[in-house]
């Protein structure tokens, strides 16, 4: 069930920044901030990289409708109350359920091309899921420490980034 919920809900959402980055004519940023981000992650020790990715995950979720919930989730990791995989699927439930379609009201409450950019989540919807448990496997596998799972968690840090950007220049 929760492989199913990101490989079909969550990971595609991230496909907005590119919508948003066409809306807003920041291509060049996204950009940026896609290659540089990844390319910074990879090397990086594993604790910062950890530490970096729960602080930016923090400020990510301040914008939501009831940014407790995530909060909430992530306390009862760190004081022992949960565990990784049981917190794990209390976020993903939440992205899936709060998160990701409040983001995508937010989205395509102000969209232009609203059809075409609807094809695009689609399509990229169905990739995802056709890949997407691929690259949960691995990360299990490997624990999360190895380059590849870093790249992906990066890429998850660019989407926070690219949507802090665009805030901040509101």
């Amino acid at each position: 069930m929760i492989s199913f919920l990101l490989s079909a809900v969550v990971v595609p959402h991230g496909i907005t920044d590119i919508i948003l980055s066409y809306e807003t004519n920041n291509y060049d940023i996204l950009s940026c901030i896609y290659l540089c981000i990844p390319l910074v992650c990879i090397y990086m020790n594993d604790i910062l990289y950890k530490y970096i990715f729960i602080a930016s995950s923090i400020i990510h979720f301040r914008h939501e409708l009831s940014p407790v919930i995530p909060y909430y989730i992530m306390l009862n990791y760190f004081v022992g109350d949960v565990s990784y995989n049981e917190s794990l699927n209390y976020i993903v439930v939440y992205l899936s359920l709060i998160h990701v379609p409040y983001h995508y009201y937010c989205i395509f409450s102000s969209t232009i091309y609203g059809y075409e950019h609807l094809s695009l989540l689609i399509m990229f919807t169905s990739l995802s899921y056709k890949i997407t448990h691929y690259f949960i496997d691995w990360i299990h596998i490997y624990q999360g420490k190895d380059k590849l799972s870093k790249f992906l968690g990066a890429i998850i840090l660019s989407h926070i980034y690219f949507n802090e950007y665009l805030i901040l220049m509101d």
